[in-house]
């Protein structure tokens, strides 16, 4: 018997292997490529099953095995109150992006708990059986390790209805053949009904359903309580009674008076007399469609329609557009600071239609969960015009007749799948409020269009395309008349990168009694830069600036380029002006190559970065060469990947003649690497895909590609190296001219040996080592330190296989005692060694 299974006996006689409640199981897990992730749960039972009490949880990276041990919390959760599955059923949960396989239609989509990467597990809780984190309440699970990535891009589905899990340290999905079948994406993407991999649904496997009635379907918001009657009707069995549970769309316009019905043994059909009242809000937002749903346990669920009319309430404000999904990339950039981010981008704009000026201090802002902005004293928003509330980030490069703020909490937290957003006056009194459902998730803005007062569409179907409009009418233009207003005249339209420059007078109107600060922008600072920086100052009775713009003269190939210089301030029309940077004849880049990539770390051999843990993320690498003959300045050059920038090289990274440098996604890389530099990512990781991604460099500011290579992920569990070095095609590591079978070599050439810039090696010596445990300090002599360097001293509990290195004291000669010619003693406090039966330590520079 080997280890593995005299501990799974072990386990077995001690109560260690859960048995899985065999009716509800986790029975197909899908993770496939960016949103595209499944689960599927089955009731194996003859019988309909409530889900009320269930919790299905995701436990990411470091924490994918803690639901094995007592009162550990998720890193997502999907209460599933509410829903049932029929008998031999299905329930379907997608996430909200999920597109593929394109038959897969989710019953519940939600980013909670299938947002799982393939060291994620997934686990099902009945709080019936016990508290939500406790082993007892455990009905099923996958379970993966965090350095084993076994869930990655594929599917498990059952085979079996007993346990595939146990609460051993290290166990997987993989440990139960019996139980859990493999599918590839493809396989499950391609697959029909009747397959045993086919991704199922409630719809797919619900024989019987619900339908509902209305005694009328439109009512006045002001018309009261007990307005209209619902009639619930069932097909299949009549043999027993069923429970109805009747639920509304939107408790703010109508609420459930009689919330659940029994429709009688021998009886189709219930009415349930007087069942939905009227709200009567105090804000004036147009008639309302209200969905009335109707739901029982193992049935398809039934739905109706029900239009609220509006009593003619009016409000001082409209919100007019609103911002939870945003674009990708630079199209998303809302607030105009240069950072695309989900949360600083994300925006409210609210008008003024009152009539007079707006005094909103004190006023709030709030989503369905909780207050998100509050108006600052002094907040007066004039007549027809617009205010704006941003989830954060700089809001300098804004401009117009609208006021922006940034929200005085954390965030705005608007979800992308539906949300409601509030405005409440200083004595808490609503104001106006809108809600929106799904189509807010569709990477732009909702707006009214054309009038203030007409429904919210999606703004890219409008107008010229655009993605939003903060501030402004969907067409760009000013909701109210500006202070004054900039504008430009450039001298000339072209220049020449090589000491070209152009002259741009910038002019405004408006009151000149007052100075007015302006930021000026260049849209590509890597074509032209502004002598006057980011910002310039219009004097008191100045109505004119000159601004030089001068050419950057850059080392790529690339052509004519196009750059837009504005002038922004607050109050004012923004300035615009296009001008035009020629080349001046550069060739091909040809300084340096990428020369070697590592997007899919070994499992086991795969710590790349020698900091004695492997991980996926980090042990990534991106090797540069510089095959010219001089030294290249590689000071905020950008990595970037086909997402966006990953590295940006600190100043001063002068990269050697025939040098190589290594940019490893992350951790504390140890060891000389050949001579080569060596740097982590300044973003926190590389982000290369297994399945296949683009690796570029680009000049500072990321504006001119001078490399770029597109692997198609092809090669995994090893790196792709040039074979030689330098000049070759990328070849499969392993199979490089010299490797003699080697996965990767960072730093060095394919078959171990340095590059020809390579600087020599310096060693560092621990001499002797002592540790005094009643004065709770580490007494080291060390030879081989350079004066004047810094150096790090770092411990660990176990070599750094699971406790990570840590560098807790740093170094320098000068901190020592010099005991002999080039020898230092270090006495360096340790107030953990009383607590640690074994502790490691290394000396290494930073």
């Amino acid at each position: 018997m080997n280890y593995r299974n005299l501990l799974l006996v072990f386990c077995i006689f001690s109560g260690l292997v859960p048995v899985a409640r065999a009716e509800v199981v986790i029975s197909q897990y899908y993770e496939g490529t960016s949103f595209n992730k499944w689960l599927e749960l089955s009731n194996t039972s003859d019988t309909a099953i409530s889900l009320d009490g269930f919790v299905l949880t995701r436990w990411a990276n470091a924490a994918t095995e803690a639901w094995k041990q007592d009162g550990a919390s998720p890193g997502g959760s999907d209460s599933l109150d509410g829903l049932s599955i029929p008998p031999n059923g299905f329930l379907l949960l997608g996430n909200t992006r999920a597109v593929v396989p394109a038959y897969a239609a989710a019953d519940v989509s939600t980013n909670a708990t299938p947002n799982f990467n393939g060291d994620d597990s997934v686990v099902l809780y009945d709080t019936a059986l016990g508290a939500l984190g406790d082993t007892v309440a455990i009905v099923d699970a996958l379970s993966f390790t965090d350095a084993g990535n076994e869930g990655a891009n594929r599917s498990f589905y059952r085979i079996s209805e007993g346990a595939g899990f146990d609460l051993l340290a290290g166990s997987t999905v993989l440990d139960y053949p019996q139980v859990w079948g493999v599918a590839s994406n493809q396989e499950v993407d391609e697959a029909e009904a009747g397959d045993s991999f086919y991704l199922q649904s409630f719809s797919d496997s619900a024989s019987e359903s619900l339908s509902l009635s209305l005694s009328s379907s439109i009512i006045g918001e002001d018309s009261g309580a007990a307005q209209v009657d619902v009639t619930v009707t069932r097909t299949g069995s009549l043999l027993e009674d069923l429970t109805v549970t009747l639920s509304s769309g939107d408790d703010s316009e109508a609420v459930m008076g009689t919330e659940t019905g029994v429709i009688l043994a021998g009886q189709a059909s219930v009415t349930l007399l007087g069942a939905i009242d009227a709200v009567n809000d105090t804000i004036e937002d147009g008639d309302q469609e209200v969905v009335i749903t109707a739901t029982a346990t193992g049935l398809s669920s039934a739905a109706a329609s029900l239009t609220v009319t509006d009593d003619n309430d009016t409000s001082p404000i409209a919100i007019t557009e609103i911002l939870a999904d945003i674009p990708s990339g630079a199209p998303g950039d809302a607030n105009g600071d240069g950072d695309t981010d989900s949360a600083d981008d994300e925006f409210v704009e609210i008008v003024n239609k009152s009539g007079a000026p707006l005094d909103m201090s004190g006023w709030s802002l709030r989503d369905r969960s909780e207050e998100r902005h509050l108006f600052p004293t002094g907040t007066v928003l004039p007549s027809d015009c617009a205010i704006v509330v941003f989830g954060g980030g700089s809001l300098d490069n804004l401009g117009g007749s609208a006021i922006f703020q940034t929200v005085s909490s954390i965030r705005l937290g608007l979800n992308n799948a539906g949300d409601t957003v509030s405005v409440y006056d200083s004595q808490g009194e609503l104001v106006a409020s809108v809600n929106y459902g799904s189509e807010g998730g569709n990477d732009q803005s909702l707006v009214r269009d054309p009038e203030i007062s007409d429904g919210f569409t999606l703004h890219g179907s409008i107008g010229d395309g655009r993605l939003f409009s903060p501030g402004t009418r969907s067409d760009g233009s000013d909701f109210c008349p500006p202070l004054g207003e900039l504008s430009f005249s450039l001298s000339a339209g072209a220049m020449n990168e090589n000491g070209g420059s152009i002259s741009a007078l910038l002019r405004r109107t408006g009151d000149l009694s007052v100075p007015l600060d302006v930021v000026i922008v260049v849209t590509d600072e890597t074509e032209a830069l502004s002598d006057l920086g980011a910002r310039g100052t219009f004097l008191v009775d100045e109505s004119s600036l000159t601004i030089t713009l001068n050419a950057v003269d850059d080392i790529a190939e690339d052509g004519t380029q196009v750059v837009q210089v504005r002038a922004v301030a607050p109050g004012y029309t923004t300035a615009s002006a296009t001008f035009e940077v020629e080349d001046d004849g550069d060739g091909p880049f040809g300084d340096l190559v990428i020369n070697e990539f590592l997007s899919d770390p070994p499992n086991p051999e795969g710590d790349a970065n020698r900091d004695g843990t492997l991980d996926t993320s980090q042990d990534e690498f991106i090797e540069l060469l510089n095959v010219s003959e001089d030294a290249f300045d590689l000071s905020d050059y950008e990595i970037h990947d086909g997402v966006g920038m990953r590295h940006v090289f600190p100043v001063g990274t002068l990269l050697a003649a025939g040098r190589a440098i290594v940019v490893f996604g992350g951790g504390s890389p140890v060891g000389g690497f050949g001579g080569s530099l060596v740097q982590t990512a300044t973003s926190g990781l590389l982000g290369l895909n297994n399945s296949g991604d683009t690796i570029l460099l680009k000049t500072p500011g990321g504006g001119s590609t001078l490399l770029e290579f597109e692997y198609d992920g092809s090669v995994l569990d090893e790196s792709m190296s040039r074979s030689p070095d330098g000049s070759g095609a990328f070849v499969a590591h392993s199979q490089a001219s010299g490797a003699d079978g080697v996965l990767f070599s960072p730093g060095v050439t394919v078959d171990g040996n340095t590059f020809d810039g390579a600087v020599a090696i310096q060693f560092i010596r621990i001499t002797d080592f002592d540790v005094d445990r009643e004065n709770l300090e580490v007494l080291l002599e060390v030879e081989g330190l350079t004066p004047g360097d810094l150096y790090c001293f770092d411990v660990s509990l176990d070599l750094g296989r699971s406790s990570s290195w840590f560098p807790f004291e740093l170094l320098t000669t000068d901190s020592g005692t010099e005991v002999s010619p080039g020898r230092h003693r270090f006495v360096i406090p340790d107030l953990f060694i009383a607590d640690e039966t074994a502790q490691y330590y290394r000396i290494r520079k930073p």
